[in-house]
């Protein structure tokens, strides 16, 4: 009878576990924060001090998406192969294991634990559909007792939930890049049909003179019967006159159409050849097409296969045109197989049963014979694939074999094609985050070109494609020349005024103040980030600058990690969807109130911190809540008590904020800043219970402003507190909520005082 309230509890758990987990489901739907929540509730269930949620990458290794305990370094270069470690033991053989004392578990002989305190842990796999996610480990019992079998049948259900929430969450993702990649297509479409709208009416315009000319001349041949000889002539010099600008302007467009730049017209980016061919195969045309003669495709693609670098939707179309021009080729009850290997070289092979005619196989090797005018849609499919091979300088080999045709696409590997790859997608998305932050509508990154030094924009926001294409400045000429020259920050509050530049705004920009600073790497510049216009169309402020300089010095960081080798290749893309949820996050970010980063930089002032903090507080002070964002709106505007379960998802965000800054941010100091910022000063608060100067100082300014700025906000639970009763309730909760010294700096910045 004793062991039935035991049981009681134990399903009380289980149902609160359960609930809780469902409560999760609804409240987010990024995998970050579901990780964040999941192991909360882990560590919560069993009294832990320490545990983990690990994720498996592409090259089968496992690294940390979300830990407690853990140093915050460690949590971003954790790599450990499936099969070493305890925690890679469990995801290879993908069974929950609960170790009361590693001395005495043979299953991990020699394996050591100098991170834990206990030799207790557990460990589950985050397995759904047979497809292993992750593990889920939980360390260092509050007690220092060991770990039971009730806690781990927690964990265990924890850790099956974690794969069904993740799952969705991953599905999710997946269908916002697909919808983003979706509406990449759609701007390209849109931008293709307006490049060829100028084109034709830039034609038109300039055929349309000397038309006219020859037209008129022609006319007044024919209708003068009396024209002298010499008049005569001075009609057929402008007839001949304007055929040769005729023949001027065809062979300009001809050269134009058939020699532009290629490279400028394609967006290359890191590609997965596996969910390409898995795209195309399951297209409708191609499964419609191939259904009707019953022929059938089979892909084999070896694990880990790097992806390659390249314009994702022209790859497409060259798997789709190809299988479609071949297609008419093949008979009845034919496979096509399509294989991917890599070597030094990544080679695709497609393989069909039957030869090709001799007369078609040009049409693969060369693109010469398109004007043919008995070229029907078979070898204008294949044109068109052979075109899009062309512009990537791949190789392309196309031969009858005894068994039948095979097709090789050789695609070079090269490392420093994938860092351009990925520094071109990233510093897009780096400057629409800083124009998100800095509230500016122009702004581009300038980098310095290996052969000549001269600076080109390899991204920008709110500038012509004419104009980024065209743009190449010397070292030391103009504005950007002269601070990568210097290697010297410059804020510029009137370019009319300043001596070294002193020239007239143009009209493209909204104020005459600017902001350059200098791109460095191991101490060399390597660029130059210019922001202009406000979108307020008010002159940048000196704060604007040094947020400005903060930015900059992450986008610098950030291109030295990736041309040192520090990503890995398979990392990149999952690189760029934290990026696009970093900036998803930071548009919807509702806490971009000025005052905020003004009365956090005035205590910083007041408190007597150097400058170089005051810019970290600064950094930290506009970005410290992003992670509310990816929380449903319904808890954080709920009139009323939160649950119990609501609660806890608030409390993951300071992960959640730190997760989505990790890519760029190195500072251990702002991360730590912006994960305490809910302590409490008496050690009540979360998410470790730090206490008075354990707390760091970035942390307990970041309460106190916080505090005081949502109490004088309008919230939709509660009206606006006037400033004095704010400093009033501060007040109140010196000593206890929040750090008196920062109260009392708080005084003076407000312009209050509360004795």
């Amino acid at each position: 009878m004793s062991s039935v309230p035991d049981d009681l509890r134990l399903f009380e758990k289980k149902f609160s576990i359960l609930h809780e987990i469902s409560n999760a489901l609804v409240a987010t739907d990024n995998l970050s924060a579901i990780a964040n929540l999941m192991l909360d509730l882990a560590i919560n269930y069993t009294r832990a001090e320490k545990g983990s949620l690990m994720l498996v990458n592409e090259r089968d290794e496992l690294y940390i998406l979300a830990g407690r305990g853990i140093d915050l370094n460690l949590v971003r270069t954790y790599r450990a192969k499936i099969g070493e470690g305890i925690a890679g033991v469990v995801a290879k053989n993908r069974t929950p294991v609960l170790v009361e004392d590693l001395a005495n578990e043979p299953r991990f002989k020699g394996i050591t634990r100098d991170r834990y305190r206990t030799n207790s842990f557990a460990s589950c796999p985050i397995i759904s559909k047979n497809r292993l996610l992750g593990v889920l480990n939980i360390n260092d019992k509050a007690d220092g007792a060991p770990f039971n079998e009730d806690e781990f049948s927690l964990i265990k259900i924890i850790a099956n939930q974690a794969a069904i929430a993740m799952e969705n969450a991953i599905l999710v993702g997946q269908l916002r890049f697909k919808a983003a990649e979706q509406e990449g297509i759609n701007r390209k479409l849109i931008e293709s049909d307006v490049v060829k709208t100028e084109f034709i009416t830039r034609v038109s315009h300039e055929l349309r003179t000397p038309l006219n000319s020859i037209k008129g001349s022609v006319y007044y041949l024919r209708q003068s019967e009396r024209l002298s000889r010499r008049e005569q002539e001075e009609f057929y010099d402008i007839i001949s006159g304007e055929t040769d600008k005729l023949i001027g302007i065809v062979e300009n467009q001809l050269d134009f159409l058939r020699f532009e730049d290629e490279t400028m017209l394609i967006n290359k980016t890191l590609v997965s050849l596996r969910e390409v061919l898995n795209e195309v195969c399951g297209s409708k045309n191609i499964k419609t097409l191939f259904a009707r003669k019953d022929i059938s495709i089979d892909v084999e693609i070896g694990d880990g296969l790097s992806d390659v670098v390249g314009d994702r939707i022209r790859i497409v179309q060259f798997f789709l045109n190809i299988l479609e021009g071949l297609s008419f080729f093949l008979e009845r009850g034919d496979v096509v197989l399509i294989s991917a290997r890599e070597n030094d070289d990544i080679h695709v092979s497609i393989g069909l049963p039957r030869r090709l005619p001799d007369s078609i196989t040009p049409y693969l090797f060369s693109s010469n014979h398109l004007f043919q005018t008995d070229s029907p849609d078979e070898k204008l499919k294949l044109y068109l694939a052979r075109k899009v091979v062309d512009i990537h300088r791949w190789d392309l080999v196309a031969e009858n074999t005894a068994t039948g045709l095979l097709v090789s696409l050789i695609i070079p590997k090269s490392a420093r094609q994938k860092v351009d790859a990925v520094v071109n997608t990233t510093l897009d998305m780096f400057l629409e985050f800083i124009a998100e932050v800095l509230d500016v509508n122009m702004c581009s990154v300038m980098l310095c070109d290996e052969m000549t030094g001269d600076l080109m924009i390899k991204g920008a926001r709110g500038l012509d494609d004419h104009m980024i294409k065209q743009t190449r400045v010397r070292m030391g000429d103009r504005i950007a020349g002269w601070v990568a020259l210097e290697g010297k920050p410059l804020f510029i509050e009137d370019i009319e005024q300043d001596p070294r530049f002193g020239r007239k705004s143009v009209p493209q920009y909204n104020s005459k103040s600017l902001i350059s600073l200098p791109l460095k790497v191991g101490g060399k510049v390597i660029g130059v980030l210019n922001l202009n216009n406000k979108r307020s169309a008010s002159p940048f402020t000196e704060q604007d600058f040094d947020l400005a300089q903060a930015m900059c010095e992450r986008v610098a960081y950030f291109m030295g990690r990736v041309h040192g080798g520090d990503h890995q290749g398979d990392e990149f893309r999952q690189l760029m969807t934290s990026f696009d949820s970093l900036i998803t996050a930071e548009k919807k970010y509702h806490k971009k109130d000025p005052r905020l980063p003004d009365i956090a930089m005035g205590i910083a002032a007041q408190i007597g911190i150097g400058e170089e903090e005051r810019r970290t507080i600064l950094f930290a002070s506009v970005l410290y809540d992003l992670g509310l964002v990816l929380l449903e709106e319904s808890i954080l505007n709920k009139k009323g008590k939160l649950l119990p379960s609501e609660e806890n998802t608030l409390k993951i965000h300071p992960y959640t904020t730190v997760g989505l800054l990790d890519s760029f941010e190195f500072s251990e100091e702002i991360k730590r800043g912006i994960l305490h910022h809910h302590e409490r000063y008496d050690g009540t608060g979360y998410p470790d219970g730090l206490k008075g100067d354990e707390i760091p100082l970035i942390s307990r300014i970041l309460s106190v402003v916080d505090a005081f700025c949502a109490m004088t906000s309008e919230r939709p639970y509660r009206p606006r507190m006037a400033a004095a009763d704010a400093l009033a309730e501060v007040h109140k909760h010196a000593g206890t909520l929040y750090d008196p010294k920062v109260v009392k700096a708080l005084d003076f910045v407000v312009g209050e005082r509360v004795e």
